[in-house]
């Protein structure tokens, strides 16, 4: 579509025909006088000023016979300006009206000109007016055929003029009998206008649609006598609404359009995108309130260095906030262009959220070489086969300005000036590199802040964790190069939406033939345009085994349904792809014209995520055993303090030894716990309370002795370095509680229990014993069993209190939960 048109470039005016009220106003006028719509609505035309002969501003010439006149109106401002009025008749909603277009001829009477003929006369500008001028007989029978009339049509006025029944041909026969039916409906019902939308034929035979607008003039006796039309072909225009709309309503990219810092237009899927409306976003916010706080420098920048005209075009990635207030890292692509005669930028958005968060992940699962990676003063780049950044060290990034977090997953065609460099080249030394050959060559670099400047590049081929990979060394040569300016940044414009996507699109007829395809199609299936021009797109693409499904999405689209599925689809080299793939009916005048296939490659996502679930695996299993063999040591370890005390003649020292076993025994239970969960860093510490209690009893219990031990716990989890403190905790108090609290007495009961508050767990120990001796001193203690239980709840970094409430002892511990 056009940015720009005879209606937005030209001042236009509707006027009553008699009294030259204003009727309506574009919004050309609007920004010319100043006034707004409805001010300029309110006036008459001789409310902005007067009229009078050319000739008393400006001389004429000998030759000059016509003596047009000239307005002298003024602006809201105050500024004076000189026009000239062109004009002709239409019917505007039921009424005779002017179409007026005024021509600033401010100055050519400043300057004086002499020549007559450099002002617009209406015969000088009829040729560049839209609109056809008709008039039909009651016979409908050409009466008047305009310039323009033979422009659009080709018809001559010799051939209307001499054909009586011109009106039968020119009119398309399918529409004919509607057309006569139209006219008859509106002249029995005595209309003085109407408006229509009706198709043609041109002299050459091509069918074009038109927009007529008529007035219907009646004798005194209500008879019809003439019909007067404006006509105005809009095929170009429908068929340009059509493809706009099944392209950017469709799109699995956001669209938008910027001006004056808002959006004033924005597809669905950016409103996707952000988790909101079109309402929301379209004339209410700009691009500024979505971006992310630290970003926000970065876009304005970016912004203004387009509207600027510094940058025509520019693709660059930063993080969003969406309405719910995630962060999201998007690629925009981003052109200026001029849009109702002031400047816009009119671009492309793509959520790459999942792609950053992908190779996040797999960075993380892996151990290197980090500091004597950063200590090299060269610039470093890992990359893998598809050319794509795994690693950067320090050195990169000081090289070129842009950070860690940028360069992962670009490739180096981020790095390099554009236009200096020789694309094809730099992928063939990297093709030789990753055959096994040493590369060594120069080219120009490019910085974040738009610097150019030389480097040297070295590309060696080696592995990483396995895969053969790339590893380019940089070095600046700015030194050995005198540097004459800075180039200017990339020239190329956005010029279709078609072309400009990041997903592959392919044109289909509706008997799948491909009508075109764009360069995304071409990089992601191996095809050249010329080579699949006319080819039905199933046979090049569909696999075998995919053919029913295919044909289903097929039939699907030939019923007017979009579908959006993921599913295999096969390269020209006969390899298999992961992809997403929509496909999208294009309909117009209610009939099936086309279709369009969009195709987004998916396969390095699902690598890399199946590489993420196998490390994953890996190091569950490796953890597992690690808990498994370190309860298998503590077992050990308790089994030789058991045979120790089986050979200690000193109670003193079987005592003590068999204190030290059940302190072992909660730790190793931990550790069991743990390689028997799904979940090898967190244990169910009602669970373990239960079982660590039973073996504490059956390890001290005697027969003198018969107390019970209730446990009252919802469901919580401790990580490992929590749950461990907390079992010896318990472990001391339980031993102490059955060793002192229950002298003399046969029978006794421990409740424990467990509450969670929010962040905060709170355990209380609880018996009906002895109580608390005279002379406790929990702040400074004198056993080996309050110093573990005061050393271990600060390790838990919490609060503990002993007390007595009623009878027996209380003991009460409140820690935060690890997450």
């Amino acid at each position: 579509m056009k940015s720009e048109s005879f209606f937005s470039t030209h001042f236009l005016f509707v006027l009553d025909h008699q009294t030259l009220d204003i009727l309506d106003v574009n919004e050309a006028a609007v920004q010319f006088y100043g006034y707004s719509r409805d001010e300029l609505c309110a006036k008459n035309m001789w409310d902005l000023g007067e009229k009078k002969n050319r000739t008393s501003l400006i001389p004429a010439t000998d030759e000059d016979s016509v003596r047009d006149k000239i307005w002298i109106q003024k602006k809201k401002s105050g500024e004076t300006v000189y026009i000239q009025f062109t004009s002709q008749m239409f019917n505007y909603n039921g009424r005779v009206a002017k179409l007026a277009t005024a021509h600033d001829v401010t100055h050519l009477v400043q300057r004086q000109e002499q020549n007559i003929d450099a002002f617009p006369q209406v015969q000088l500008y009829k040729g560049e007016q839209p609109l056809a001028e008709i008039i039909w007989d009651h016979e409908k029978r050409v009466q008047k055929w305009s310039d323009k009339a033979e422009e659009l049509f080709g018809w001559s006025r010799a051939d209307v003029f001499e054909d009586p029944h011109f009106f039968d041909h020119f009119i398309y026969a399918k529409d004919l009998e509607r057309a006569y039916e139209i006219i008859d409906e509106n002249e029995q019902a005595q209309k003085r206008s109407f408006n229509v939308e009706g198709r043609v034929e041109t002299k050459s035979g091509a069918i074009r649609l038109c927009e007529w607008h008529n007035t219907l003039v009646y004798d005194q006796t209500g008879s019809l006598t003439a019909v007067y039309s404006l006509v105005q072909d809009i095929s170009d225009r429908k068929e340009s609404e059509y493809l706009f709309k099944a392209l950017s309503e469709e799109s699995l990219v956001g669209v938008y359009l910027i001006q004056d810092g808002v959006f004033k237009y924005v597809n669905p899927r950016f409103a996707q995108i952000f988790n909101t409306t079109k309402e929301r976003i379209e004339h209410e916010a700009g691009p500024i309130d979505f971006t992310h706080p630290e970003d926000k420098g970065l876009v304005a920048e970016n912004l203004k260095a387009r509207l600027d005209g510094k940058e025509d075009s520019i693709q660059y990635n930063f993080r969003c906030l969406t309405s719910d207030n995630q962060t999201i890292h998007v690629k925009v692509f981003g052109t200026r262009i001029e849009y109702l005669g002031r400047p816009a930028i009119a671009g492309t958005l793509l959520d790459i959220t999942n792609n950053k968060l992908a190779f996040e992940r797999y960075q993380s699962s892996v151990e290197s070489f980090e500091n004597l990676f950063d200590s090299i003063s060269d610039a470093i780049y890992i990359q893998d086969k598809n050319r794509t950044f795994l690693k950067v060290n320090e050195a990169a990034t000081q090289l070129n300005g842009y950070s860690r977090d940028f360069l992962i997953g670009e490739t180096p065609d981020v790095l390099t000036a554009p236009g200096k460099t020789d694309p094809q080249k730099r992928k063939a030394h990297f093709k030789k590199a990753l055959n096994g050959k040493t590369q060594k060559f120069e080219q120009w670099g490019k910085r974040k802040n738009g610097e150019v400047f030389p480097e040297q590049v070295i590309l060696n081929p080696a592995t990483y964790f396995g895969e053969d990979v790339v590893i380019a060394i940089c070095r600046d040569l700015s030194d050995r190069h005198k540097i004459e300016g800075k180039i200017k940044a990339t020239e190329e414009r956005f010029k279709q939406l078609f072309q400009n996507s990041p997903f592959g699109i392919g044109m289909m007829n509706k008997h799948q033939e491909i009508q075109m395809v764009n360069k995304a199609f071409e990089d992601i299936f191996g095809y050249r345009e010329e080579e699949v021009i006319g080819v039905n797109i199933d046979r090049i693409i569909i696999p075998e085994g995919k053919e029913k499904s295919a044909l289903k999405l097929t039939k699907n689209n030939y019923e007017g349904e979009t579908f959006s599925v993921t599913t295999t689809r096969k390269r020209k080299d006969g390899s298999l792809i992961e992809v997403l793939v929509s496909g999208v009916p294009i309909t117009i005048k209610g009939r099936l014209n086309a279709f369009f296939g969009i195709y987004m490659d998916i396969t390095e996502r699902k690598e890399a995520e199946e590489k993420i679930k196998e490390s994953l695996r890996e190091k569950e299993v490796l953890l597992a055993e690690i808990h498994h063999r370190v309860k298998n040591n503590l077992a050990v370890i308790t089994g030789l303090l058991e045979l120790q005390q089986y050979n200690s003649d000193s109670e003193e020292a079987k005592s003590i030894l068999k204190e030290s076993q059940l302190r072992i025994n909660s730790i190793a239970l931990i550790h069991e716990k743990l390689y028997q969960n799904e979940n090898l860093s967190q244990i169910s510490i009602d669970v373990y309370l239960k079982e660590l209690t039973d073996i504490i009893l059956s390890s001290i219990r005697t027969d003198q002795k018969n107390v019970s031990i209730s446990i009252e716990s919802e469901p919580i989890f401790l990580t490992v370095n929590q749950a461990i403190p907390c079992g010896l905790i318990l472990n001391e108090l339980v031993t102490n509680s059955y060793k002192h609290a229950f002298k003399g007495k046969n029978d006794g009961e421990i409740i424990i229990t467990l509450q969670r508050d929010g962040d905060k767990l709170l355990l209380v120990f609880e018996d009906n014993g002895a109580g608390m001796p005279d002379d406790f001193g929990f702040e400074n203690p004198t056993t080996l069993g309050l110093t573990l239980i005061k050393t271990l709840a600060r390790q838990l970094q919490g609060t503990c209190t002993f007390g007595e409430e009623g009878r027996g002892m209380h003991f009460a511990l409140e820690f935060e939960l690890a997450e």
